[in-house]
């Protein structure tokens, strides 16, 4: 049956964006590690955060900012700022991507040069021959990202998921086939880079033919268009912050883990964090049409607080339902996917992601939606405040006791500390209601899901889920504060 409901459509497109390919990788995973090895496994994890990582970090920012201004102009239906906002990102971009391409070109010219010199390869860190000459290609990858970067964010400026979501997935599957077809042939990473270079390339193309299909009359031109430049600049200035701070928050501890305790301790410490991590964006996924939703209509921004309300009670209660059925059936599962020696190296650090991730996803909604009525530096300084906690506590945890366990529950204290410190300062600033209730009652069921995760206990499990559901009825879907109406129209 067809859903009439455009945002239930964008919500649902989302999810399907963020949880096929994961739930696809998952079931793939034993093969991989099995043919590739612990350590081959290991490093291909560590180079694919690479490629992430440098995209989130050249890009300044700039798919949120495409997002939002393309919006932005379709909320005001001005075509001549919507071209000229589309012309800009296309020629900055660009630009971004030639960079890269030089800087891969470069190192490669480098590498040809190093075996002549004796000098030192990044191979030598891992023992892993060639690593060097894959961190090229995949370098090379990045560059293609910078489009893809571009159109997917215009497709969310039209509100179009569906086409956001169809093109990722069948990108993410025909490279996860090819990969998996190159693994069981034997190839190492340099053939698997490379086929995902090929196969990105092409899509990527036929994406860019699908966005001038949904801007008819716009056409690249070479000139520049210097106001809709800085609008695109300072908007991503803050939102690349904000990804700069994201990035050190919830990427360093992969690097820390592979450096200090190996590179297969790594691979596991990765592959339990992408799985919590693609949960965290399938939550998010499901308020994601917030963003360039309130960013059209930011001059009515007190007529939007019940957008915030609605999506937040929504997501908030929908994850938790997940983690707490999640932390209920892994063990089983993961033991019969992996198998019992294989578990046992990833289980740990799983349970205590899906704590982190319980206290996390209340940082969704207000970060999408402060960033849509463009309360830049204000949502910049929250990311800065409970983020610059996660590393603190991370490296506090990490000293005292040097594992990846106490990594992970460094970063859940502190999250436990400055999340309901973020709801006070959203409270104070923007909604005005109950400080208690904003401060205190909101964090009441992520706390009692965190405790049931650490303790496994049925009887206490039992009584915390009760308490989180009184509490959470009562106050997220208050009539003042839930409108399901938002959610269907």
């Amino acid at each position: 049956m067809a859903i009439s409901s455009q945002n239930l459509r964008n919500s649902g497109w989302s999810i399907i964006n963020i949880l096929l390919y994961p739930i696809a990788f998952m079931a793939l995973t034993p093969v991989f590690i099995n043919r590739m090895g612990e350590l081959q496994f290991g490093i291909w994890m560590l180079v694919n955060s690479y490629v992430f990582i440098a995209v989130n970090i050249i890009s300044f920012g700039f798919s949120n900012s495409i997002t939002a201004h393309v919006a932005e102009a379709l909320g005001k239906n001005d075509r001549v700022k919507l071209f000229a906002y589309v012309n800009s990102s296309t020629r900055i971009l660009a630009t971004f991507a030639l960079a890269t391409v030089s800087l891969a070109m470069l190192a490669f010219l480098v590498l040809v040069a190093l075996p002549a010199t004796g000098l030192f390869k990044v191979g030598d860190i891992f023992s892993y021959p060639g690593l060097d000459m894959v961190l090229v290609v995949a370098t090379l990858l990045i560059s293609v990202k910078f489009h893809e970067l571009l159109y997917q964010s215009v497709f969310k400026g039209f509100e179009r998921f569906d086409l956001s979501g169809k093109y990722n997935i069948l990108n993410k599957f025909l490279v996860l086939g090819l990969q998996l077809v190159l693994v069981l042939k034997g190839q190492g990473l340099l053939v698997i880079f490379l086929g995902s270079l090929g196969i990105n390339s092409a899509i990527v193309a036929i994406q860019g033919f699908v966005m001038h299909r949904i801007l008819p009359g716009y056409r690249f031109r070479l000139h520049k268009n210097p106001a809709e430049s800085k609008d695109l600049f300072i908007f991503g200035f803050w939102t690349w912050i904000q990804t700069i701070i994201s990035v050190a928050a919830y990427q360093v501890d992969r690097f820390i883990v592979a450096i200090a305790l190996g590179p297969i301790v790594a691979g596991y410490y990765i592959l339990a964090s992408t799985i919590a991590n693609h949960m965290h964006m399938a939550f998010g996924a499901m308020a994601s049409w917030l963003f360039p939703k309130v960013a059209r209509q930011k001059e009515n921004s007190p007529g939007t607080l019940i957008y915030f309300h609605t999506l937040r009670g929504f997501t908030v209660g929908v994850s938790l339902l997940a983690i707490l059925v999640v932390s209920l059936v892994y063990k089983p599962f993961f033991t019969l996917w992996l198998g019992a020696d294989k578990f046992a190296k990833i289980g740990p650090f799983f349970a205590l992601f899906l704590m982190y991730e319980t206290m996390l996803i209340l940082s969704i909604v207000p970060q999408f939606y402060l960033n849509g009525i463009k309360m830049l530096r204000f949502i910049t300084f929250l990311e800065l405040m409970y983020k610059a906690g996660i590393l603190a506590g991370m490296f506090i945890a990490f000293s005292l006791v040097p594992t990846g366990e106490s990594l992970l529950l460094g970063q859940i204290i502190a999250l436990v500390i400055l999340m309901p410190v973020e709801y006070f300062l959203v409270n104070d600033k923007i909604l005005h209601d109950h400080p208690f209730g904003e401060t205190v009652i909101t964090m009441v069921p992520s706390l009692c899901v965190v405790c049931s995760i650490y303790f496994h206990l049925v009887p206490l499990t039992a009584g915390l889920t009760i308490i989180a559901l009184v509490t959470f009825v009562q106050y997220y879907l208050a009539p003042a504060r839930f409108n399901l109406k938002l959610l269907v129209s």
